[in-house]
């Protein structure tokens, strides 16, 4: 045989069987039947369904993430429902997202955000029923779940409501996530069902945040469902050392208390009452030019100035340049008295 000849299978199958020729039936069971040796080396089993896409320092960033999502979604939804409202990050949990769409079911409010100005879309969910006791609180009701509201289709009011509540959603995302990306969030489909949740392939890798929500006395459920191909866009940020470094710097000040970009948009309508007068109706179908009208109001009493409906401030009428002016002199408290500004502790 020369030097460089394979062996055909045939062939190995019969050395290893002349091999076994030469032993007992009972000796070739108990050599078959021996374990493996361990060679020192832990094996790991390897799951291909879900495998391991994030690190435990990198999922930590996130759970810290989503713990300040939660604190946002129960600010935003007391303020929309008028009600205290507690909610809290139940679980972080990996997956595929057929696994998630299973687990919400038919009988759900789907919410598609778009993640701009990352690539790709977010899916929140929670329960019908948690939807209807929204809906019920936001029409004046107690927040109360009713049987028979289950057992219909949403109204186009229903469904604009409750795409008010996925934007608050959407919004809660904004500040927890401003130390690894800059968000604008927005809500572009909303229905019952899994029909319009092909935004995301059945088979793509996911990070679910499980929230638990309580309201009126009951307790609900949210998710949000967040695409590897989203994460993966901001995963070098996703550390300790770096979310830590780009915590937001608090500054301190009494000139950025309120933000710039909320003032200058407001118009406040500005109006100096000079005084008033009963004139009866006929005198004033009378009037002519060179009339003079007696207000009740004295030379020295100050002028009230009254901010959109309320009086607030007192002054002295002039003028500046070619144009009427008032000196501010002082406030008008609650009861309706002119207080000095020497006097008013601001």
């Amino acid at each position: 045989m020369a030097d460089n000849a394979v062996l055909s299978q045939r062939e190995i199958d019969a050395l290893l069987n002349a091999e076994l020729e030469d032993f007992e039936p009972e000796t070739i069971a108990a050599v078959t039947a021996q374990p493996r040796k361990e060679t020192g080396r832990r094996i790991k089993p390897y799951d291909f369904r879900h495998p391991e896409k994030l690190s435990k320092e990198q999922l930590r960033s996130l759970q810290i993430i989503q713990q300040g999502v939660a604190g946002a979604m129960a600010q935003a939804f007391s303020a929309r429902l008028r009600a205290p409202v507690e909610a809290r990050l139940s679980a972080l949990e990996r997956g595929i997202y057929e696994e998630y769409v299973n687990q919400i079911g038919t009988e759900a409010v789907v919410q598609i955000i778009d993640m701009d100005p990352l690539q790709g879309y977010a899916v929140a969910a929670f329960g019908v029923d948690v939807g209807f006791s929204i809906i019920d609180r936001l029409l004046g009701g107690k927040g109360k779940r009713h049987q028979r509201s289950l057992e219909r289709d949403l109204t186009d009011i229903e469904t604009a409501l409750l795409r008010h509540i996925g934007m608050d959603i959407a919004r809660s995302l904004i500040d927890p996530w401003t130390r690894i990306a800059e968000l604008d969030p927005d809500v572009t489909e909303l229905a019952v069902g899994p029909q319009v949740l092909h935004v995301i392939p059945p088979s793509e890798f996911v990070i679910t945040a499980w929230y638990e929500v309580r309201f009126a006395e009951q307790i609900g459920g949210i998710s949000l469902c967040f695409p590897l191909t989203v994460l993966e866009q901001i995963l070098p940020r996703l550390s300790g050392h770096t979310l830590f470094e780009n915590r937001p710097n608090r500054r301190v000040g009494e000139e950025v208390r309120v933000k710039d970009e909320q003032l200058l948009p407001v118009g406040v309508p500005l109006r100096a009452i000079l005084g008033s007068a009963n004139v009866p109706a006929t005198d004033l179908a009378n009037l002519e030019p060179g009339d003079v009208l007696v207000l009740g109001q004295q030379v020295q009493e100050p002028l009230r100035l009254i901010v959109g409906n309320c009086e607030r401030f007192a002054g002295f009428p002039g003028t500046r340049g070619r144009r009427f002016a008032l000196q501010l002199s002082g406030l008008v408290d609650d009861d309706g008295w002119v207080r000095p500004f020497e006097d008013v502790q601001l």
